[in-house]
């Protein structure tokens, strides 16, 4: 007879092996992990500090999408100060040695930070001198966190957890803590920063919260490629050490190819925007003073979408009388000459312009304003519209656009703009020559923003003298950019020797400009605006080393919160970030805050350019109509924006 055998159980669980509970408790350890700001890798105790830093006040009000982004990045720039502390530490004291040795290691670094810290510092060092400071204040935040995370770590090896809820309760606990910091600081941020309007929506944690780790993740896994591709090509061109330098050369080469052509073709796309023709802005001007109309050689649609802006929305000697209550002396010129204008060699745009003025009659007017455009071509219409309507209409205006992208990813046509700024003026100033000294215009050059940039530029050597060099009477930039070598060099202070004594000054409002005597504002050749609480203004590398004078306690400009702290290096990423949020703008609401210069545009183009006199009645009629001109222009790029062509905005830079 056949026997059988009973077939065995042999599941961990028959045999007495708890495999279920076990593999719970490890998940659930690995999931405290994760979560704990301790316990998640060595960087994490300063990445918790960062992300909390970040949350804090700063020069603007942020949405959900820059406060997470800023967020973000503060995660992975302590991540980044972190790596070479804990390269050096895991060097000296490796995992498998005693706890004691691997503090020891992290407690000489941080000695060694703290040498590097205490440098003197003075005003005027050189940013070297910052470097290695902030170098070492760096250095005994990430040694100090790493501490933290090594003697939590030997705490959860020395006493291990029976199940699933201690190290589930602990890294809840220490996340908690982190998400509780960081909704009290973006309270007190919410709370002491003006907003852009009433309706704006302040950043909520947990959107901010989803946006920082993709944010954060994303820039994880891109370094994690890097390296990996790095290691790779090194390892294909060889072993020895030329070899290993020349892969990774090669390597990172090829990167950067990747991203400047991922760059290229997005800003090719954005460009193409300026191609759009809008409702409203389709039929060419029948105007004989502008570019575009019945006297121009200007063609109308190779103007682009700025420049198609600019010539239509030209004052007209009707509101001139309306807003001042007496005749206009002539009508306003204004001259525009797109990129789309392309001529077979570089001062070509520059000559067209001289021609183009010729013929609209920009030399006969008594007024001559040399416009620098930004990076899409933009011009500040408020500023072309309030200087005609101060000179009853005897304005001309002339701009030479240099780009199609807005200004943030077109600064490296600053170099170009300068160039064709520089001819422009020179080209000017030579037709003038022509002309009897009674019958010369006064010049004026304008810029703003990156259009400063590149017409302060041209006299960054030279300064005061540049400006008499090209027969220019008075300049007057606004949010001159921090990064301009006129901000560089301390000429925007009035420092420097081509820049005498009461020939400059920089003002954050009116009131400022109106304190000085009348001599004084005579004397001043050029007026910069730049706002105490301008990101594109401040913006500086040297931010991410050195505490700069602006947030100085006890010396703190308007809109600068007092709760603001310098951290080296998270400041750079705070304003950089804030600069992507400066200028969000409502046509008609006309503030002076951030990048935004409307709020002070009549009293400055009057003042500045000493344009003729009006009555305080006049001054506010100018400001009324200037905000019913851009009232009524929103409508129109609304409607325009509506049937899906162009952008509502009225002040894409």
């Amino acid at each position: 007879m056949a026997t059988t055998t009973e077939p065995t159980d042999t599941t961990p669980e028959a045999n007495g092996s708890p495999a279920a509970p076990k593999l719970m408790s490890r998940g659930a350890s690995e999931l405290a992990s994760a979560i704990n700001p301790l316990l998640s890798s060595p960087s994490s105790p300063l990445q918790v500090q960062s992300l909390v830093d970040a949350y804090g006040p700063s020069l603007m009000p942020r949405a959900t999408m820059h406060q997470g982004m800023a967020a973000g990045l503060a995660v992975l720039a302590a991540g980044a100060v972190n790596a070479p502390v804990h390269w050096v530490a895991s060097r000296i004291a490796p995992e498998t040695t005693p706890i004691g040795w691997r503090l020891l290691a992290r407690g000489g670094i941080a000695a060694a930070g703290w040498s590097l810290a205490n440098i003197t510092e003075t005003e005027d060092e050189h940013t070297l001198v910052s470097s290695v400071r902030s170098l070492g204040d760096l250095t005994v935040a990430a040694a100090i966190g790493g501490m933290v995370y090594e003697a939590a770590n030997e705490g959860r090896r020395r006493f291990p957890a029976k199940g699933p809820w201690r190290p589930l309760t602990i890294g809840a606990a220490g996340a908690g803590y982190a998400m509780y910091r960081s909704a009290k600081s973006l309270k007190t941020r919410a709370s002491i920063i003006q907003r852009w309007t009433d309706d704006d929506k302040p950043a909520n944690l947990v959107g901010t919260v989803g946006i920082g780790v993709a944010v954060s993740t994303v820039g994880h896994l891109l370094g994690k490629a890097f390296r990996g591709s790095a290691k790779g090509t090194a390892d294909f061109f060889g072993p020895d050490i030329p070899h290993q330098v020349i892969g990774r050369a090669v390597n990172a080469a090829l990167w950067g190819a990747g991203v400047a052509a991922l760059y290229n073709t997005g800003v090719a796309r954005i460009a193409r925007a300026n191609e759009k023709i809008e409702p409203g802005y389709d039929e060419p001007p029948t105007s004989m003073h502008v570019s575009g109309g019945p006297a121009s050689e200007s063609p109308f649609d190779e103007l682009g979408l700025q420049g198609r802006r600019f010539v239509t929305d030209v004052v007209t000697t009707e509101l001139i009388e309306s807003t001042l209550g007496e005749p206009a002396v002539a009508e306003p010129v204004r001259a525009y000459v797109g990129v789309n204008s392309e001529p077979v060699y570089p001062a070509g745009r520059s000559e067209m312009m001289c021609d183009e003025m010729e013929r609209l009659g920009a030399f006969d007017r008594s007024h001559l304003l040399l416009f620098s455009p930004t990076g899409t071509g933009w011009v500040d219409q408020a500023v072309v519209s309030a200087a005609e309507l101060f000179t009853r209409g005897d304005m001309a205006t002339a701009c030479v656009q240099y780009g199609r992208s807005p200004s943030f990813l077109a600064v490296q046509t600053v170099a170009l703009g300068r160039s064709q700024f520089r001819l422009l003026m020179w080209s000017v100033k030579q037709r003038l020559a022509e002309r009897p000294p009674e019958n010369r215009p006064k010049v004026f050059v304008f810029g703003e923003s990156l259009g400063a940039w590149a017409s302060s530029d041209i006299v960054m050597r030279t300064g005061i003298e540049g400006l008499d060099h090209y027969g220019v009477d008075r300049a007057l930039w606004f949010g001159l950019p921090g990064l301009a070598k006129w901000s560089r060099t301390g000429m925007r202070e009035g420092r420097g020797p081509n820049v005498a004594p009461g020939t400059v000054g920089a003002f954050d409002r009116p009131e400022q400009f109106a304190e000085l005597t009348d001599d004084q504002r005579a004397a001043m050749r050029a007026v910069i605006l730049d706002h105490d609480n301008d990101p594109i203004a401040l913006m500086s590398p040297r931010l991410a080393v050195k505490r700069p004078p602006w947030l100085a306690d006890g010396n703190r400009g308007r809109n600068v919160p007092e709760e603001m702290d310098w951290i080296p290096v998270l400041t750079l990423v705070q304003v950089i970030v804030d600069a992507m949020n400066a200028m969000r703008t409502v046509p008609g609401e006309f503030k002076s805050f951030g990048h935004d210069y409307r709020g002070d545009t009549a009293a400055f183009v009057h003042g500045a350019f000493e344009l003729p006199a009006v009555t305080p009645e006049q001054f506010a009629a100018v400001q009324h109509a200037l905000v019913e001109i851009e009232v009524e222009r929103g409508e129109r790029l609304k409607a325009a924006k509506e049937a899906g062509v162009g952008d509502a905005s009225t002040e894409v830079q």
